[in-house]
């Protein structure tokens, strides 16, 4: 199981390191990114112009 945060705010848990990057890619947010698992830690930047626009 995987924690996605922003910051200390966890955002959700996910099975999978790939639905949780998806979540994090779809959420329209430019913030830090921090995804613990058992044995597993990354951590990214969403820069504003990587964030779709739905319009």
């Amino acid at each position: 199981m995987y924690s996605l945060f922003i910051g200390f705010r966890k955002l959700g848990e996910f099975d999978s390191i790939f639905k949780a990057k998806k979540y994090a890619q779809n959420c329209n947010l430019n913030e830090v990114f921090n995804l613990i698992g058992e044995n597993y830690r990354d951590s990214w930047y969403v820069f504003e112009s990587e964030i779709k626009r739905t319009q």
